[in-house]
Order: C-alpha cells, then structure tokens, then sequence
C-alpha cells in the first residue's frame, strides 16, 4: 500500500472532495434535496437549508 501511496499521492483527498461536489452542485442545489449531497451543501454552503421530506410531503400538491 505504501508503494501505490507513494506513487499516486491522495493529497487533501477528503477536503479536495468534499469541494469538488460542492463545486459541481452549487448553480443546482435543488438537485441535491434527499440525497447525501444535500448534507455537503449545507455544511459548506453558507445560508443553504436543505428541505426535509416532511416539509415535501405537507408541501405537496396533490390532495389529501
């Protein structure tokens, strides 16, 4: 393991990938609702507040 380390260091790997999906849902994150990268965004996105399934459920459309 320390030979494959050695020749393809991770760097910040955890940090660097937390940002690149941060990155990449940032102009979109209604997309993220009810998913994992929802949790990224708002632990990184100031002001971002994910909608709960419950709020989605009371806030549907359809009649009771």
């Amino acid at each position: 393991m320390d030979q494959i380390t050695d020749a393809h260091p991770r760097g910040d790997f955890q940090n660097e990938s937390l940002q690149a999906c941060v990155d990449g849902l940032r102009h979109r994150p209604e997309t993220a609702n009810g998913t994992v990268n929802s949790d990224v965004l708002e632990h990184f996105v100031p002001g971002f507040r994910r909608t709960t399934t419950v709020e989605r459920v009371i806030g549907a459309p359809w009649p009771s």
